[in-house]
């Protein structure tokens, strides 16, 4: 057998972008034989990022053979192999463009044979890959390196694949067989051993909820500046209540504080496994259409290796997996398969706890489960992010979502594939939003509002959520509602309020921050191309300040910024790859993780999805205050081009925790900072 293990480096990630570097292993029989490692001479120039972040130079590249040379050198190499690359599509897209011609060789993604063997890992790329499972580490980036570093995880995949009972390899082998010419994989691991998934929790729970469900009008407060402290002293043991955080660092936080009651963590209890649906999709594999049988395969290996049917320990990527929203449906009351399911140990914990503590998204999700119940208080700490959260709920049904679920349950959807034909109207998609929302899969459980819309480029359904008044004005089964977060009002109005529509007793405790907030007017806007060389410069002076952190809105500027601190800063660079919390680089969806002495805010918010045009600043105010601790010197940076026209200065003055300085001088800034801050 003859496999070809590559990678290649370009000048970015777009169609018309070019191959400049090719690294390759030739292996026979699983020993390698031959090698090939050359650099392309491109027609464009390369960017400072790519040269960042490979260490290829332009004039490194000026130096290398022309394409047409090496396109016949190596396609004499790889002959006939089967090809293994990481993130494969992307590196075949691009061969096949630099050949310019279709590729026939089989190829295989070490990426998707990752989280198939190592479901239950955070992250699968090659870098921490190599990382996690202590494999030889070479520089990353650089053609030949990564093609190097593939090669062991691909025999890394192979001996933990060799681990796996005979009876679930045949599972998973019948999942992907027809979707993935991946046959030559499995036939040395196959076994005749056999054994069973165990799917079975033997708990007694007739009921879903053996309460008297009761509808209270609620008292509603909105608490500004409360400490975690005087906004919990309230609770007691004789009562539930219900706690929505959005970071985990204060989820943590709470569970410290609340250690002397029974604390239920219901964070992702939207989540989980229906036995009754995954043993029917693992007795018939070919009802599981081809687009999502991949997917489905690395869920059913997660719960081989794991037993998490709940997900409470699952990792991002099998949490946010396509293959999950046709298997998190629950029947309720009269499912055949309650007293066997693991939901029914989780609604036991939850109805013997004091406490249920859950993250925002969790909450949006559960409103139909937790509607069941009764609480004495319910409580939204970090509120201010509760309409970010809302705006960004999202679920899109691709046309396999449909047929597996047409599959399963009993309702017919088949006059909704037509949705999925791009000769469909959208006045006729209009007229079937409400059919469409309620015969969606397991959607009809959710508490809210919806909003439907399609999606031609992607061709999916898409379900938003709407109405937030709405949604919270039938909250009607908890004695209290707090809202808690450093800032509630923005210019004289209660933003929270105006969000969820409730009427309630707004309070407010002066926060003592002690931060400088500088407005740099000499920088050009952020967009700029000479921004990065101004940043760099300003940031020079205060290179050794820690805790620090840069926030972006864009991720593409985020990248680019953190790329090039890494290079100029050896200490930033060690920091980042040890995962030390000394220097972090961020969106605004950042959630709290602890408190920074430096803030650096390229470009406001100001494009953030609301409810209004004052919502972005609002939540920005918030946003820095999270990671501000009081009493303690810290330093706040905006830099905007906004920023410079004073009327928007003065009409945004309330987005700042205390009156942001506009300075025109480099030199004054940094004198200005040593001083405040004594460095």
């Amino acid at each position: 057998m003859k496999i070809v293990f590559f990678d290649l480096e370009t000048t970015g990630l777009n169609k018309d972008d070019e191959v400049i570097e090719i690294g390759a292993l030739k292996v026979i029989d699983w020993e390698v034989v031959s090698h090939f490692k050359t650099l392309v001479r491109p027609h464009k120039t390369i960017s400072r990022f790519v040269t960042n972040l490979t260490g290829i130079t332009q004039e490194d590249l000026e130096k290398a053979q022309d394409k047409e040379k090496i396109k016949k050198e190596f396609k004499a190499f790889i002959e006939d192999a089967i090809l293994v690359a990481h993130n494969a599509q992307f590196d075949k897209e691009f061969l096949e463009r630099f050949f310019e011609e279709p590729l026939h060789n089989v190829i295989v993604d070490t990426l998707e044979l990752s989280r198939l063997a190592f479901p239950e890992f955070s992250s699968h790329s090659l870098e921490k890959l190599v990382s996690t499972l202590n494999l030889k580490k070479e520089k990353a980036h650089r053609a030949f390196n990564d093609a190097s570093m593939l090669y062991d995880l691909f025999k890394k995949i192979r001996e933990e694949i060799n681990q796996f009972k005979g009876a679930h390899l045949k599972l998973i082998k019948e999942l992907i067989g027809e979707v993935r010419d991946y046959n030559f994989f499995f036939t040395d691991a196959l076994k005749e051993d056999s054994q069973e998934l165990n799917l079975h929790y033997n708990t007694e729970l007739t009921l879903l909820f053996q309460e008297e469900r009761k509808k209270i009008i609620p008292q509603v407060l909105y608490l500004e500046g409360y400490g975690l402290d005087e906004v919990l002293n309230t609770l007691s043991h004789s009562e539930r209540h219900l706690i929505v955080v959005y970071s985990d660092f204060l989820k943590s936080i709470l569970k410290e504080h609340l250690s002397h009651f029974k604390v239920f963590d219901a964070t992702y209890i939207e989540n989980f496994a229906c036995i009754k649906r995954l043993n029917y999709f693992l007795e018939h594999p070919k009802e599981v259409p081809e687009e999502l049988r991949f997917d489905f395969a690395i869920l059913t290996s997660y719960l081989i290796k794991t037993n998490d049917f709940l997900f409470e320990n699952a990792p991002h990527h099998i949490l946010k997996s396509n293959a999950l929203k046709n298997l998190s449906i629950c029947e309720g009351n009269g499912c055949n398969f309650e007293n066997d399911c693991p939901i029914t140990k989780r609604r036991i914990e939850l109805l013997k706890s004091d406490i249920l503590i859950m993250k925002q998204t969790s909450f949006y999700n559960s409103l139909g489960l937790l509607s069941q119940m009764n609480f004495d208080r319910i409580i939204f700490l970090e509120a201010f992010r509760l309409p970010k959260v809302f705006y960004s709920m999202k679920f899109n049904f691709s046309k396999s979502d449909i047929e597996m679920s047409e599959h399963f349950e009993e309702k017919k959807t088949s006059h909704l594939l037509t949705l999925f034909d791009n000769e469909f109207k959208k006045d006729a998609f209009d007229a079937w939003k409400k059919e469409i929302i309620e015969k969606m899969p397991g959607f009809s459980h959710y508490y809210v509002d919806k909003e439907v819309s399609f999606n031609y480029e992607n061709n999916s359904i898409v379900v938003s959520f709407s109405n937030p008044k709405n949604l919270f004005s039938k909250i009607d089964n908890a004695k209290n509602i707090v809202f808690a977060s450093d800032f509630i009002e923005y210019n004289g109005e209660n933003q929270i309020s105006s969000f969820v529509g409730l009427d309630g007793i707004f309070s407010r405790k002066e926060k003592d921050f002690h931060v400088l907030n500088l407005v740099p007017l000499y920088t050009h806007a952020p967009n700029a191309d000479e921004f990065l060389k101004e940043f760099l410069d300003t940031y020079d002076a205060f290179s050794q300040v820690t805790p620090a952190l840069f926030v972006f809105e864009n991720r593409t500027q985020l990248n680019l910024f953190k790329t090039e601190l890494r290079k100029i800063y050896p200490h930033i660079d060690s920091a980042v790859e040890n995962e030390e919390r000394n220097y972090e680089f961020s969106s605004y969806d950042k959630p709290v993780d602890g408190y920074y002495k430096l803030i650096f805010i390229v470009k406001l918010p100001l494009n953030m999805l609301s409810y209004s045009d004052k919502y972005p600043l609002y939540y920005l105010k918030n946003f820095v205050g999270g990671f501000i601790k009081e009493r303690e010197k810290s330093v706040v940076f905006y830099f905007d081009g906004r920023l410079k026209d004073r009327n928007f200065l003065t009409n945004v003055q309330d987005a700042f925790l205390t009156t942001p300085l506009p300075m025109e001088r480099k030199d004054a800034l940094i004198q200005f900072v040593k001083k405040y801050l004594s460095i």
